[in-house]
């Protein structure tokens, strides 16, 4: 997803909702509004231990561009479909009629938001 903001200080940024962990030498490669994939750990909700960061060629367009996020849940609301991961809302009701809704620890979600730093709204959802 795009990056949101960068923290030198305290060796973390922010993407889709979620406070990401990186060594100082990925971090100074990052700009606000890099589109990137993680690769890396579960630090707990809201939480990535980055081992790698990748900045993507593509641009990210709000709304167009595909997003995936996975991690822990703060909460979750199956009677309206949403569910939060840190500080990212997920609208995960277009997932809902190609399977039960799974159930586990680490949740993955892909889909687009519709708006920057909007809702996620999932069209995939797995959890193992």
């Amino acid at each position: 997803g795009p990056v949101d903001s960068v923290d030198l200080l305290n060796n973390t940024f922010e993407s889709m909702g979620q406070i990401v962990m990186a060594s100082p030498a990925s971090l100074r490669t990052l700009s606000v509004g890099d589109y990137v994939t993680v690769g890396g750990s579960v630090a707990g909700a809201g939480w990535l231990y980055a081992d790698s960061v990748t900045i993507l060629t593509n641009s990210y367009v709000a709304g167009a561009s595909k997003v995936f996020v996975t991690g822990m849940l703060t909460s979750i609301d199956v009677s309206t479909g949403t569910a939060r991961m840190g500080k990212l809302e997920i609208d995960y009701t277009p997932s809902l009629g190609a399977s039960a809704l799974p159930s586990g620890i680490t949740w993955q979600f892909m889909g687009i938001q519709p708006a920057n730093r909007g809702v996620l709204v999932s069209d995939r959802v797995h959890a193992q």
